[in-house]
């Protein structure tokens, strides 16, 4: 499954990075920092914020992807238990949802 990076527009992400918890956050933050989405002059930029926890820490990793239009999915990837697919699953379905609507309107 593929993941609609032109519908996304941010990506704020707060985890511990020794938890194995975190590794789908890791994951999907190296999915979406490549060369087109990180210039701000590239139509599909996406405004990545990460707070990394220290070793310590027992704060479950949490998510939040902004799309286009304003719309926002926070995941709570540590208390719901999520793996990268699931994630990769729940942002395909909310982004195509988007580019659908887009669709209809034009």
């Amino acid at each position: 499954m593929t993941i609609p990076i032109a519908t996304i527009t941010s990506f704020r992400t707060v985890y511990n990075p020794f938890s194995r918890a975190s590794r789908p956050c890791r994951l999907f933050l190296g999915m979406l920092r490549t060369p087109n989405t990180i210039p701000t002059s590239s139509p599909t930029h996406i405004d990545i914020k990460v707070k990394q926890l220290p070793r310590d820490s027992t704060e479950p990793p949490t998510m939040t992807v902004g799309f286009k239009g304003g719309k926002e999915l926070t995941l709570d990837v540590g208390k719901r238990g999520l793996k990268i697919g699931d994630v990769i699953e729940e942002v395909s379905r909310v982004g195509r949802a988007l580019q659908r609507e887009a669709s209809l309107k034009n």
